[in-house]
């Protein structure tokens, strides 16, 4: 079966798609890793280019770009090349790994294929855990279209594996005809839109960090620093994160009744696939921190640090964050 890793990056990333690459590799990975190019300035990272094969949208079929143009036409929050990744739809691996850059890989992910057999996608996030309030403007409406469960089929887009077919193509191309009829409930960007897909099409997913698999949250965020996910690593998955106390805080006596009594495997050895920013842009207070860069040297790792930290405190990151998000809005 073919199957490998893709990734998405331009010459303004490379410097997390080289850490990213690096961490997947030193996990023990052999996977073939596909590299998408952005747009802008492509990459030019020898480390990262004799380990990847680069594509550019042109070496899709007519039919690929159809499709991204049609998810362009409601994801006005997502850059076009963030729509990218679903390219990967059109390539010939059977199965494939999608990540993001801001990523460290911390286990083998050929471990993920292990259980790709009955599914349609695997994942490993407590994404269902927000009850929808970073896809949703409306969440509760979900639950009233799709059913009482329907937000519990969250997923982080971010990293997924899926087993490719025409089906999910149909399916995501039937959100987008969802979001134009329902255009003030979801966010307007590609999260979103994978999980209305995989509403209507009825995908078979697998999210391991749920029972009985129980996979440690990947979210750099539920982790005060590195030795609070050292001991969440060693901890047996007694460890609940601050977004699964806040879910699981709002059910209902008899709902947490049944979760607490679903299966679980006895594992002790704990597994978490990988950390992920998640969208944040300042660097320096979580877990993952101290993981970037991990393919520099000390030095250089370190100044990658200052440079950051420097940017934060003089408030560019803020002014540059805000002035993307006003090019987005005047894009859209």
């Amino acid at each position: 079966m073919k199957k490998g890793i893709v990734l998405v990056a331009n010459y303004k990333s490379q410097i997390y798609c080289d850490n990213l690459i690096y961490s997947i590799r030193e996990s023990g990975c052999t996977l073939p890793i596909r590299l998408i190019h952005f747009g802008g300035k492509p990459v030019d990272s020898k480390n990262i280019l004799d380990e990847v094969e680069f594509l550019t949208v042109d070496d899709f079929p007519q039919e690929a770009i159809t499709f991204i143009n049609n998810l362009r036409s409601v994801l006005t929050d997502c850059p076009m090349g963030f729509l990218y990744r679903f390219l990967a739809w059109f390539c010939d691996w059977e199965e494939f790994i999608y990540a993001d850059n801001d990523i460290v890989a911390l286990t083998n992910w050929e471990r993920m294929f292990e259980f790709s057999a009955d599914y349609d996608l695997v994942h490993a996030d407590e994404e269902y855990t927000t009850q929808g309030r970073f896809n949703y403007l409306q969440p509760n409406k979900i639950e009233e279209i799709f059913g009482k469960d329907s937000l519990l089929t969250a997923l982080t887009a971010g990293h997924m594996l899926v087993k490719k077919s025409d089906k999910m193509i149909t399916d995501m191309n039937a959100a987008v005809d969802w979001f134009k009829e329902n255009p003030e409930i979801p966010q307007k960007h590609d999260q979103s839109l994978l999980h209305i897909a995989s509403l209507i099409g009825d995908w078979k997913m697998l999210n391991l960090c749920k029972p009985p698999y129980n996979w440690l949250s990947s979210w750099s965020g539920d982790y005060k620093n590195s030795l609070d996910l050292l001991q969440a690593v060693q901890g047996n998955n007694q460890k609940k994160t601050r977004s699964f106390k806040s879910w699981f805080s709002t059910l209902s006596e008899e709902d947490k009744k049944q979760y607490e009594q679903q299966p679980s495997f006895e594992n002790k050895n704990i597994t978490i696939s990988h950390l992920h920013y998640s969208g944040r842009g300042r660097i320096g207070s979580e877990a993952i921190d101290d993981f970037m860069f991990s393919n520099q040297t000390d030095e250089n790792r370190m100044m990658q640090f200052f440079k950051i930290q420097v940017t934060d405190l003089s408030n560019v990151t803020y002014v540059k964050g805000k002035i993307m998000r006003l090019k987005r809005y005047l894009s859209a």
